[in-house]
């Protein structure tokens, strides 16, 4: 009875197993197939392969998958990709093991599954101004190879910048140095490319300004020469400053700019004060850090005068002896002067001559090699020739015509009322 039963449980079996799908030898056939059924799976995209056998529940069967020859862990009847990758490429089958018969399906057909790179994005400066410096604007330009219905996506240190969603975006370097990043967005597939790579925005601290002034202290008189350096940068321009009410030096006839050199000519004591300068990039609206202050001092010249001997009346054909004094330093070489003509006398401190027909305004002044260079001109000494036939008078006191003897008078001869 027990062995009726058994045949017969056996045959009914046979018979259910029979009635589902199967290949002509009896054993079940795996069938493949890939979920979005698309030409071109983008990377990134979501990918899922089922294995299916048309034998039993999908439980019944524990499956065995393959990329490449390459056991895959999943025992599920779907392998799913989240975030499919290039390196995800490959052919694909399975084949499933029934869990209680411990009998083998056959491979599934061959799938294969091609990823597509996304589109690239990157990012460049358009302004190309260098270097950089804090309070500059820079413009950046998102470039994707592909396709151009693109929203852009902005991202600074890998934070996503909410407002900023054009292909171009202009950014203010006083906070915004980092590292910037760009990406594509869009409706249709492929929905996004890839996140550009970082392009490094640096930003230079404002230069020092450096101030010299050539000579200092100078004479009045002398050249001055100041120059504003802000390091090697040609595009500057310079703003100079004179006293404490930071003002733009007034530009007269004696003072000019050329370039980074601000000139003072024939210096004066209203020049001295505190000067200093700065440097602009007009075009960027950038200014370097004001440069210290160089006080410049501006010195009086040494006084020249001059001394006559004899002094008082001097008389046609008489010696006339004139010095040159001057007050400070002693290496002068003396230059003379008559009626302002310069006189090719010896460069000596006195000249000697006979006064003959050299009645005149005389001066003189001292030149040097070293500074002060030169001192001021003399006040004039003016040199007279006295006439040799003056007009004298006798005068006899008392004065009248008849005298007595025994009564004392007296004779003068007078020159012009001089008795002597």
């Amino acid at each position: 009875m027990e062995s009726t039963l058994l045949c017969l449980l056996l045959v009914l079996s046979t018979h259910i197993y029979s009635g589902h799908s199967e290949d002509d030898d009896g054993q079940a056939k795996a069938d493949l197939t890939i979920h979005p059924k698309s030409s071109q799976i983008f990377s990134g995209e979501s990918v899922t392969l089922r294995c299916n056998i048309k034998r039993g529940e999908v439980t019944d069967w524990e499956y065995t998958w393959h990329k490449d020859s390459v056991d895959l862990l999943s025992k599920k009847h779907e392998y799913e990709i989240s975030e499919v990758k290039m390196s995800d490429s490959g052919d694909y089958w399975c084949l499933g093991t029934h869990i209680d018969q411990k009998k083998d399906s056959k491979w599934s057909n061959r799938v294969r599954l091609t990823v597509t790179a996304l589109p690239t994005a990157s990012v460049k400066i358009v302004t190309t101004q260098e270097p950089l410096y804090s309070g500059d604007t820079v413009k950046l330009q998102c470039d994707i190879s592909d396709y151009t219905d693109w929203t852009y996506h902005w991202l600074i240190n890998k934070e996503r910048l909410s407002s900023h969603t054009s292909k171009t975006t202009t950014i203010f370097l006083s906070d915004q140095a980092g590292q910037y990043q760009c990406e594509g967005r869009r409706t249709r597939r492929p929905q996004k490319s890839y996140l550009s790579s970082s392009l490094h925005i640096s930003v230079t601290a404002l230069p020092e300004t450096t101030l010299t002034v050539n000579p200092n202290p100078a004479y009045t008189g002398e050249t001055v020469t100041l120059t504003c350096s802000v390091g090697s940068d040609s595009d500057w321009s310079y703003t100079w400053y004179k006293d404490k009410t930071k003002k733009v030096v007034t530009l007269s006839g004696r003072h000019t700019t050329t370039g980074a050199t601000f000139t003072i000519s024939r210096a004066a004591e209203s020049d001295q004060g505190l000067y200093w300068c700065q440097g602009e990039i007009q075009s960027r609206s950038i200014s370097s850090i004001i440069s210290d202050p160089v006080t410049i001092t501006v010195k009086v010249l040494p006084t020249a005068s001059v001394k006559a001997s004899p002094q008082g009346p001097v008389y046609s054909g008489e010696t006339v002896t004139l010095q040159c004094d001057i007050s400070d330093y002693r290496d002068w070489t003396y230059r003379w002067h008559k009626d302002n003509q310069l006189l090719p006398s010896p460069p000596s401190e006195t000249i000697t001559f006979s006064l003959s027909d050299q009645a005149g305004q005389y001066q003189c002044e001292g030149t040097r090699t070293r500074r002060p260079q030169k001192t001021y001109l003399s006040p004039s000494v003016t040199i007279n020739v006295a006439d040799l036939h003056p007009s004298v008078s006798l005068r006899i006191r008392p004065n009248r015509t008849q005298h007595f003897t025994s009564k004392s008078l007296s004779l003068s001869c007078e020159e012009k009322g001089n008795s002597t």
